[in-house]
């Protein structure tokens, strides 16, 4: 695989921002447009404009740390914080959009009934992506 031009990171977590961050760095070409998203998912019945003051404090934190981090690369940082019901979907449309080449994503264990009944972000992206993806996935305990 060449080096990326368009690279999305998908960020969940203050803690795994960086991690990804500097991965996606490492796999683009100097000068690459860096995408660092946030979802706010939001449960189905909840108004994707409802306040969530706490949620949007939290997105502007990790984004501010992945942008820490690619603050040290040669590459043109954007970030995007949206709201969603379902972040699988939304990061799909976002790679679509904007022609993305490569996608960094983190992967969350949960509980094995909860993966195997309702699936993750990570199996949804892995199966539908139209660009190359990257899956950061940490040791269990």
């Amino acid at each position: 695989m060449k080096k990326a031009k368009r690279i999305l990171v998908g960020l969940k977590t203050q803690e795994h921002a960086v991690e990804l961050t500097d991965i996606a760095c490492r796999l683009g070409v100097d000068n690459a447009n860096l995408l660092l998203v946030h979802i706010i998912e939001l449960p189905d019945p909840t108004p994707l404009d409802a306040e969530v003051p706490d949620l949007d404090a939290l997105a502007k934190k990790i984004i501010a740390t992945a942008k820490r981090v690619a603050s040290h690369s040669e590459m043109k940082v954007s970030s995007l914080v949206l709201r969603a019901h379902d972040a699988g979907h939304a990061l799909l449309e976002e790679m679509r959009d904007k022609k993305v080449e490569l996608a960094v994503i983190g992967y969350h264990h949960r509980e094995m009934l909860a993966e195997v009944l309702l699936g993750t972000t990570a199996q949804h992206l892995s199966k539908h992506a139209p660009c190359h993806l990257v899956i950061d996935v940490p040791p269990r305990d």
